[in-house]
């Protein structure tokens, strides 16, 4: 995570391994994110996702996703 004034930039990567009964996949996952800090509770956020399964298919083949919201915290 890096914070700049009121905004805070992520960027996150995983790659599965073997784990118990699960072989390994190769799968990769990469999400990059921000959030804008409206108040000291309330943020909009949006972020992006990419998941690469790799050859096995065990997490329902590659797929992206999109995502923006508001987040407020009571």
């Amino acid at each position: 995570m890096y914070v700049m004034d009121v905004t805070e930039f992520h960027l996150n990567f995983g790659k599965a391994g073997k784990t118990g009964s699960v072989a390994d996949s190769g799968a990769n996952q990469f999400t990059a994110g921000v959030n804008y800090n409206l108040s000291k509770r309330t943020k909009v956020y949006g972020f992006y996702t990419r998941v690469a399964d790799g050859d096995a298919g065990l997490y329902n083949g590659d797929f992206r996703s999109l995502a923006m919201g508001i987040r407020h915290n009571f």
